[in-house]
């Protein structure tokens, strides 16, 4: 089975995961893997390599790449790859490419949000954070950061109970990235839910997901220091791609990175 890992697919250019199954919907190692895009008329659009981020991602085997769609409407995803025993593997996905998706795009204005952070009155770091053990990105709003002229990372998701199990790993990526970065940019993180942890009666979303139109976990955004969206990811990353974003961000640039074509 193929497993697409990107809610939101827009005419043009995309990073895109996949995550590859087998029948009892365990992950499946390969190499050599290729991605064909296919139009609803059964024409072949491109075929693009994809990398195993595996060693980078906790263990987990996604396959990330880019992909170009020319229109809107239905596409396949046909995949192949080497399994470990040298046999092919393979599968299909259909998967939908619109013009616009619900979510705060690159090159507009991030929402001023005041997401709840240590210090606000009731605020502890168990209601703000699901992580074992829990992140230090919780001192500023993003509208703090907005009027300070900070340029920031945002990452939207809940490290214990994200149901696709990638916002764990996209977290210690993060922790990388903040290493070479935290004292350039602002990281906040914002948990799905609030308090955090999974939906319940009293846990809902938090309202920072509907100000971005998010449907799903994990994303992170670039932010400027002129609180414009330099570039977003959602799903699974590489430490490599978000030091370029971050670099391309700090720089000025919007988008932060051309995606090769």
């Amino acid at each position: 089975m193929v497993s697409p890992q990107n809610s939101t697919l827009l005419v043009g250019v995309n990073r895109i995961s996949v995550a590859l199954l087998d029948d009892q919907r365990n992950p499946v190692s390969a190499t050599n893997v290729s991605l064909q895009v296919v139009d609803a008329t059964g024409r072949g659009v491109e075929t693009r390599p994809l990398a195993n981020i595996a060693p980078e991602y906790g263990g987990i085997p996604v396959y990330t790449g880019i992909a170009s769609f020319p229109d809107v409407g239905q596409f396949e995803y046909v995949v192949k790859g080497t399994g470990r025993n040298g046999q092919p593997v393979g599968g299909h996905a259909f998967v939908t490419v619109s013009l616009h998706g619900s979510e705060v795009a690159v090159g507009a204005s991030v929402p001023p949000i005041h997401q709840a952070v240590l210090g606000d009155p009731g605020v502890t770091l168990a209601t703000i954070d699901s992580g074992v053990p829990p992140d230090s990105w919780h001192s500023e709003t993003v509208a703090q950061g907005v009027a300070e002229h900070k340029p920031m990372v945002l990452y939207f998701g809940d490290p214990a109970f994200c149901p696709t199990k990638t916002c764990g790993p996209t977290k210690q990526v993060l922790q990388q990235l903040c290493q070479q970065f935290c004292s350039q940019l602002l990281f906040e993180h914002i948990e799905t839910y609030y308090p955090a942890g999974p939906p319940s009666a009293t846990a809902k979303v938090t309202p920072a997901f509907d100000a971005f139109g998010l449907q799903t976990d994990p994303w992170i955004y670039f932010v400027n220091s002129d609180g414009v969206v330099s570039d977003r990811y959602q799903g699974p990353v590489t430490l490599d791609s978000l030091v370029q974003s971050a670099q391309g961000t700090l720089a000025g640039h919007v988008p932060a990175v051309g995606l090769a074509t």
